[in-house]
């Protein structure tokens, strides 16, 4: 079970495992509190020595979410000095509008990120939390490397999105690597919206997905 803390402004942020081995970064989606839908992701991660951290943040703020992100950066990498690891080595992971959010801080981060972008949010509606604005057509020059993955059966992020984010990376000199997994939305962290409880659930059936998901992000964290 994972257990819960809290960073500046008050915001929940729970930690998997007790891993020492690399410290990822979850940002989860659009609805604010919603890193318990990535837990069976964490859950995956945290099994192969990596400490996890799946911040909660409100994308609805004034300004949209940027100081519960930058407060849970701050707090990983707290974590990351205590445990000797550098805090430079933080993976920064980002879901859906939490994609979005991971790559506008790479794109204005003065020092290379490894950032893996999880079904991330391309179109114009998904506002980046540090510009405020839609990500660029035009990105600036390379200097980190992306992992970027989505789903066959994705209905919000679809193959053309995905591999039109994939290029333009690639053509701003980007390290990129890129998968398409058999899963929709939620199913590439592991979960799936329950109707009836109106919250996610746990997704067996997306097993194969996160299991990818899970060990580019121990790849990036312990490499």
């Amino acid at each position: 079970m994972p257990r819960t803390d809290e960073h500046p402004p008050d915001r929940p942020i729970s930690v998997h495992g007790d891993g020492t081995a690399g410290i990822a970064l979850l940002w989860h989606g659009r609805g604010p509190r919603e890193a318990y839908a990535m837990a069976p992701l964490a859950d995956a991660v945290a099994a192969e020595g990596v400490r996890v951290l799946a911040a909660d943040w409100d994308s609805t703020s004034p300004d949209l979410g940027r100081a519960d992100l930058e407060a849970s950066l701050a707090f990983a990498q707290g974590v990351a000095g205590e445990l000797g690891i550098d805090p430079g080595d933080v993976v920064l992971v980002g879901w859906s509008l939490g994609g979005t959010a991971a790559l506008g801080f790479a794109l204005q981060s003065p020092a290379p990120l490894r950032t893996v972008l999880v079904a991330p949010g391309y179109a114009d509606r998904a506002l980046d939390a540090f510009s405020g604005r839609p990500l660029p057509q035009t990105f600036p020059p390379g200097r980190g490397t992306v992992d970027v993955l989505w789903g066959s059966r994705d209905e919000l992020v679809d193959e053309t999105m995905a591999t039109s984010l994939v290029e333009r990376l690639r053509t701003a000199g980007w390290t990129v690597s890129a998968a398409e997994l058999d899963a929709d939305h939620s199913g590439v962290v592991g979960s799936r919206f329950d109707e009836a409880t109106n919250r996610y659930v746990s997704d067996p059936g997306a097993a194969g997905a996160v299991a990818t998901v899970a060990s580019t992000i121990v790849r990036a964290a312990t490499s």
